[in-house]
Parts: C-alpha cells; structure tokens; sequence
C-alpha cells in the first residue's frame, strides 16, 4: 500500500472516532428506531459529504469573499434544525410493536444530508485536511476526490458501527428503558445542537 494512503487512512480513522454532530444523530436514532434508521443517517451523512467534495473540487474562490457569513448563517440554521430535531424526539412516543423505519425511510436519510450539510466545519476540514497528502504534480481535483472517497468509506465503517451498536443494544433492554434512552437521544441532539450554535 502506498505511504500516504496508509498515513491518510490512518489519520481519516483518527478523526472519524470523536464523536460530533452526525454521531449524536445516529445514536439518537438507532436507539429511538434501530440499526436501519441509523444506517440511513450514515448514508445521509456521507452523500453529503460527497457534495462537499465536489464543491470542494472545483473550488470555493467565488464564495470566498462571503464565506464567514455564510458559515454563521449555515451553521445558526444547522443549530436551529439539531434543537428542534431533539425536542421533536423528547416529545414523541415509541411504539415497540411497530417498526419505526419502513413509514419514514426518507426521514432519515434528509436528516443525515441536512445535518452534514448545515454544519460548515465539514467543509473547511476537508478543505484543511485533504490538500496536505495531495501532489501537486498531479491534477488536484482528481486527488481531492479520491481521497474524499477514502474518507467517506472509514467514515461510513465506522459510523455504521455505531448504528449496530446501539441498533442491537435497543433490542436487549426493557421497553421502559427505551422509552427513557428516547428522551436522552432528543437531550443531546439538543445539546449539540446548542454546542453548534455557540462554538
């Protein structure tokens, strides 16, 4: 295996362990509705980072000018969305004998793309990140693609990982229990949702 890919992936999984915004969604998720809903939350996720790749590809100069307005806008309405995502959550109910996935597949997938999307930081991490193992020898845009492909593939590994994680562990616990880990899932979306507004 090539150097640099081995040092990107290693980097890559260093980074993808600390948990932040997509994580607390899909933990919130899988244990509210299972691994399905969390798995959607990582495909969500991860096609949006896919268009901020491409975004990031060709290039942000004409955006540059108005990026750090655009960066509090995008991430005030990220903020806003996580808030009011947890306080949905706290508020409704859990019906155990139904599945909670099959009526609201989409659901969860748009909530994985809006929260990637509404948080800034994703995209001047890959901005800041990527470009150090790139060769400036070879075509840029090409590089930053492949490695966002890289990126996006141990992401997924180990954000799914969480989604079976506590996918599974919804399933061992008593219905009282999940009830009460459904009202903390909604607690800490609303606290990162907090954490965006004000970092």
């Amino acid at each position: 295996m090539d150097f640099v890919l081995l040092y990107f992936v290693i980097a890559s999984f260093l980074i993808v362990i600390v948990p932040g915004p997509t994580v607390s969604l899909i933990i919130a998720n899988s244990l509210r509705s299972g691994v399905k809903a969390g798995l959607l939350n990582v495909f969500g996720t991860q096609v949006g980072v896919l268009i901020l790749l491409f975004l990031l590809a060709l290039g942000f100069e004409i955006v540059s000018p108005f990026l750090e307005v655009i960066i509090n806008y995008v991430r005030i309405l990220g903020s806003i969305y996580l808030i009011s995502l947890g306080v949905i959550t706290i508020k409704s109910d859990i019906d155990l004998n139904k599945t909670q996935v099959a009526k609201f597949e989409k659901k969860y997938f748009l909530q994985g793309l809006i929260v990637i999307l509404t948080n800034p930081k994703i995209f001047l991490f890959l901005g800041a990140f990527i470009p150090q193992f790139i060769n400036i020898n070879e075509p840029i845009s090409y590089q930053i693609i492949y490695f966002g492909i890289i990126f996006i593939i141990v992401a997924t590994i180990f954000d799914s990982s969480y989604a079976f994680v506590f996918g599974k562990f919804r399933e061992f616990i008593a219905s009282k229990y999940l009830k009460f880990l459904n009202k903390i899932g909604g607690f800490v979306l609303i606290l990162v949702g907090i954490w965006m507004f004000f970092y």
